[in-house]
């Protein structure tokens, strides 16, 4: 048994008085000014600031401890100091010595059944930092103003991490709130005054010096990133040692690239009720996907998959890497890629400025897991009476290449009160019964995830609510679409095997989406793959597939074996009905409707297991187009038959 020198355990916002709603940053800032004053002042304390108020008295609960967890640099995390590693270290084992130890490369869990059980209690870290810097200047503040007693201790005590609805409909005509991007932002003071001061969610600034195994990163264009000589974060940094700050550009490329993530969303909430257990967790869960049979995808895309978008759009690319653009057909689509080496998330310690970016999606987890509480990891996967365990392949600080990952094994480097590790099982849910998070998240849909469902039932319609929230809805859509334009379309009867008894196949309709699988190291580092409908006189973005990975020189062996095993990445690109109407019409020739086969601009033989939300039919192989000179990547369009219950005693299903 490890003997443990020091741990900061992670126990969220407990001692609060309750369980108490993360809220959207523009609701935070707008109605609850106490709390966003605080939160504000608190962000700034742990990061360390020098004009921020000197509180902090935890290392492990800073910024910078705190963010460095998530990459470099490649150290053990203040809050669990632990001597001996001797259960799964060995001196003379190449695994963790030769070249450099696979376990000195971060603990991040991605690519693996954990991403969302490990991030979870990450992010309560965070929150439980700030809230008791904020209980600290509560106090002190009440101390000082006595008019103004209970207004700031009770907000403290309700302050909970808030986040950006980045999947909300109208992000792509007003991009982001300015309070995540302005370097100053207005706070409520003591006595009613107003204060201004520097943002903490607008750049985060090295304390002390630049960690030293921070290098510049010379492209292949000759551009550099200055990681060695920025002494701050910057989104989408311009290619000079003494940036200006960070380039608004990518506002713009949230704006293009919101209704994308927001379709990303809604495909996670079309699952069916009678997949395996296993086998849906882990496409949900993680980008790569452990699954040994490609007919085992169900094609919906995952939380970490949303997760690389929102990174990708946040952060930015120091430049153009390359562009391919091909037509097919009509020459209706065509795609991008863009290469990603200046991005702050893996190779600058502050992850977690991009948290108010990226926490949105764990409203989604909370969420999934209230719709699909059946659906989990479980000790493995199982086929065909043989047993497959889940691994993670990268190795962490804690964990050797390859080690087993079960519901109750550990999440390091985070402990609980009991100092124990926690476990996935912990983190799972936030109902009465589970184990205590102290958060919930405002209601969507009519789900309050605080709240168990009472029955299947309830969480069926849940995710026919929460699947049309975010803009699938095929049911209405089928209706909207022009009549002429999908006649063609091959949609069997009712009489069809594959159509259950009390379901009816909506006619004349189908779903679109571009499944991709790209190469997780083709071009020494982060990319993205960007699916472009090409019009008369402009392209349109449809939506991207982005790749994180770390340059080829990097020291994590477990990333050179992931490189020489060539790790795949998965991603999907759900088609707008709109665009598919609009390629239609345009393949047609004026007199008569588009065929099938002209409507097809790039397809690949399909199992097409495409999530509709409603059941999907399997379309049978179509016509195939050679598509990019580059070995391991796939794209294929597919495409899926809806059917419709008769009744709404049950969400409809999948075949």
């Amino acid at each position: 048994m490890n003997t443990v020198e020091y741990h900061y355990p992670v126990i969220g916002r407990k001692g609060t008085g309750g369980v108490f709603d993360r809220l959207p940053i523009e609701t935070l800032e707008k109605d609850h000014p106490y709390q966003f004053a605080l939160f504000i002042l608190a962000f700034a304390a742990i990061q360390q600031r020098p004009d921020a108020l000197q509180v902090m008295e935890e290392p492990a609960g800073t910024f910078m401890e705190i963010a460095s967890i998530h990459g470099r640099p490649f150290i053990e995390w203040a809050g669990d100091r632990n001597n001996d590693t001797s259960t799964d270290y060995s001196a003379t084992d190449k695994k963790d010595t030769d070249p450099v130890p696979a376990r000195f490369r971060g603990y991040c869990n991605h690519g693996a059944v954990v991403f969302p059980t490990w991030h979870r209690p990450y992010v309560m870290l965070i929150e439980q930092s700030i809230g008791n810097i904020a209980d600290q200047l509560a106090h002190d503040i009440e101390a000082k103003n006595p008019h103004e007693c209970g207004v700031w201790v009770k907000a403290a005590k309700e302050l909970r991490f808030p986040y950006w609805g980045w999947a909300e409909k109208d992000v792509s005509e007003n991009g982001l709130p300015p309070v995540l991007y302005e370097d100053k932002v207005e706070i409520m003071a003591a006595g009613g005054q107003k204060q201004i001061i520097d943002n903490p969610l607008s750049f985060f600034s090295f304390v002390d010096e630049i960690p030293s195994d921070f290098g510049d990163e010379t492209l292949r264009t000759g551009q550099v990133a200055y990681f060695s000589k920025w002494h701050r974060t910057y989104r989408y940094a311009v290619s000079t040692a003494n940036p200006e700050g960070t380039d608004l550009d990518f506002i713009r490329a949230f704006k293009a690239g919101a209704k994308d993530l927001r379709n990303k969303v809604a495909q996670l909430f079309v699952v069916n009720d009678n997949e395996d257990s296993a086998l849906a967790w882990d496409e949900f869960s993680n980008h790569t996907m452990q699954l040994k049979r490609e007919m085992d995808n169900y094609n919906f895309g995952s939380l970490e998959g949303v997760h690389d978008a929102v990174h990708t759009l946040g952060v930015g690319d120091i430049h153009l890497f390359q562009s391919l653009k091909y037509a097919y057909c009509s020459n209706d689509l065509g795609w991008n890629w863009t290469h990603d080496t200046c991005r702050a998330p893996q190779t600058t310690p502050p992850s977690i400025l991009c948290s108010s970016f990226t926490i949105r999606m764990w409203t989604d987890l909370a969420l999934w897991e209230w719709c699909y509480t059946e659906y989990w990891m479980e000790s493995g996967y199982e086929i065909k009476g043989q047993s497959y365990p889940w691994t993670q392949q990268l190795g962490t600080y804690a964990q050797v290449y390859n080690a087993q990952l079960l519901p109750d094994g550990p999440l390091q480097p985070f402990r609980t009160e009991q100092g124990d590790y926690w476990t996935s099982s912990q983190a799972r849910f936030l109902h009465a019964d589970a184990y205590p998070k102290y958060y919930s998240y405002p209601e969507l849909a009519g789900v309050k995830v605080n709240q168990a469902p009472m029955s299947s039932d309830e969480r069926a319609l849940a995710r026919k609510k929460i699947a049309a929230y975010y803009r699938f809805d095929p049911q209405t859509t089928a209706q909207q679409v022009a009549a002429p334009a999908w006649t063609q379309l091959p949609v069997p009867d009712n009489n069809h095997p594959a159509v259950p008894a009390d379901h009816a196949v909506i006619p004349e309709y189908r779903t679109f989406a571009v499944h991709v699988k790209l190469l997780e190291h083709a071009f020494n580092g982060s990319y993205s793959f960007q699916l472009y409908h090409k019009g008369n006189d402009n392209s349109q973005l449809i939506g991207t597939v982005a790749v994180f990975a770390r340059p080829d020189h990097s020291p994590c062996k477990a990333c050179t074996l992931r490189r020489e095993a060539g790790t795949v990445i998965h991603g999907v690109i759900p088609i707008p009905p709109a665009l598919i109407e609009s390629i239609m019409k345009s393949n047609a020739d004026g007199e008569t409707v588009a065929t099938f086969d002209q409507t097809l601009t790039l397809s690949y033989p399909i199992y097409s297991r495409f999530s509709s939300g409603l059941r999907t039919l399997r379309s049978g192989p179509v016509r195939s187009y050679s598509v990019f000179p580059l070995p391991g990547v796939s794209v294929m369009l597919i495409t899926g038959m809806i059917t419709d219950p008769l009744t709404y005693v049950s969400f409809p299903t999948r075949v």
